[in-house]
């Protein structure tokens, strides 16, 4: 219930500002809408996850087109130093329908001092992700996202406030510059839920802060301690329930545009035994490491590293009761990936990224995730509006637990191929 008023009360204010503000002035505040539609080619034998199966990608191998993406984000400047932003999302598929992925305010007072501070307080991404820099928390490397940022769009969303701190340091004009952040908030206990059913996955769809999201489904235990059948099961990753905080924090050093490196800590202080709604606490705690680099001849490099733990309670029942088989157990993940970029003149943008992933209870050797994934993506920007691209993948993966419950082999190789045409309309920019 108090997530769900807070998710309520930040939508409604950013609601009524921006309308109270769009009937002021205008031409201080804009909208964007991108639509994408294309077609996806798969070659797997699994089920997409968005429909409760063991794959990794977001389409099956039916064919046809199919929606990729439609969102619309509003930014608006309702004083000098007071902006709101806001992303709307619509989905077809599980929860379907208009939902809201970001909703907050963000405040930049007047710098006193050579230091430079922001806040932001709603329902906001962290600031872990250097591929997903595009409107709405889009790539503009490539339509399907690394294993790192899929996952931070899919179970981790923090409603709370941020503040941010950075500076130049150096002589006058100095191109170097460090900074901090620092977030509490509420929400995301469930983090780590779809990360251990299903494992690691490559696509483009984000969670909104209503998504109630399917998983492959649950298997039933008898008294001997063997499968004797499954059971549906979802998880709704922004909901909080044992009402304690968590935080995240980092730093980070800029030289000019050129370079960029940071270190992270996300902690979301679950938990492992609370129990709401249907809804278990994962306690998910994890670092991350990320670094950019311009190249010589117009190339870009990009790597992000994380890795983790989420202690959860096993083989308990959907209505929060343990059984005799249940235990509290250590999972770690960890996930990379390396992206070489390149844009070729300027309507014509190529990039090639290695991804690797595991997931594991090292106390048993058990593989619960481990693979690794090949993306190559091509960009054609016909005009300002209007985008054509292509993207091929691939993603091999291992898991133990997938004979034992589902009964499918141990090991899996997924292929998809994509075309995605894309248009944006945008309002007028801030003057």
């Amino acid at each position: 219930m108090v997530t769900l008023l807070i998710r309520a009360g930040v939508a409604g204010a950013c609601a009524l500002l921006a309308a109270a503000a769009l009937a002021d002035d205008a031409d201080r505040h804009t909208w964007t809408f991108d639509v994408a539609v294309g077609y996806p080619a798969t070659s797997t034998d699994l089920v997409p996850w968005i429909e409760g199966g063991e794959g990794k990608l977001r389409f099956d191998d039916d064919g046809g087109l199919a929606g990729n993406h439609l969102a619309a984000e509003y930014r608006g400047r309702i004083t000098d130093t007071l902006r709101v932003k806001t992303v709307f999302d619509y989905a077809d598929d599980a929860s379907a329908g208009l939902d809201i992925t970001e909703a907050y305010l963000e405040w930049r007072p007047l710098p006193t001092s050579v230091n430079q501070h922001t806040f932001r307080f709603g329902a906001f991404y962290p600031p872990f992700s250097l591929e997903n820099s595009d409107v709405g928390w889009a790539s503009p490397f490539s339509t399907s996202w690394s294993t790192i940022n899929t996952w931070l769009g899919e179970e981790i969303r923090p409603l709370g406030a941020e503040w941010r701190i950075r500076r130049h340091v150096g002589f006058a004009g100095s191109p170097h510059e460090i900074g901090a952040f620092v977030a509490g908030f509420y929400g995301n206990d469930p983090a780590g839920t779809l990360l251990f059913w299903r494992g690691f996955a490559l696509h483009d769809r984000q969670t909104r802060l209503n998504d109630k999201l399917p998983m492959p489904p649950m298997p039933v235990f008898g008294a001997g301690g063997s499968v004797v059948g499954v059971r549906d099961q979802s998880v709704e990753p922004i909901e909080e329930i044992d009402d304690e905080p968590g935080y995240y924090a980092g730093i980070e050093w800029r030289y000019a545009r050129r370079a960029l490196v940071q270190l992270a800590y996300y902690d979301n202080r679950a938990y492992p035994d609370s129990f709401r709604d249907g809804q278990w606490g994962w306690d998910t705690a994890f670092t991350h490491l990320a670094a950019q680099v311009d190249l010589p001849a117009g190339f870009g490099l990009m790597s992000q590293w994380m890795s983790g733990a989420t202690y959860w309670l096993i083989a308990t029942t959907p209505t929060g009761m343990t059984t005799p088989f249940t235990e509290l157990v250590d999972d770690e993940f960890n996930a990379s990936f390396l992206m070489l970029t390149k844009r070729v003149a300027a309507a014509h943008r190529v990039s090639l990224r290695y991804d690797t992933f595991d997931f594991a209870r090292e106390e048993t050797d058990l593989t619960i995730d481990s693979g690794h994934a090949w993306t190559v993506a091509y960009e054609y920007a016909a005009t300002p509006s209007l985008a054509l691209a292509f993207e091929w993948l691939t993603i091999e993966s291992t898991r133990d637990l997938w004979p034992f419950f589902y009964g499918l082999p141990r090991a899996a190789t997924e292929h998809q191929f994509r075309l995605k045409l894309s248009y944006r309309l945008q309002s007028p920019a801030t003057q």
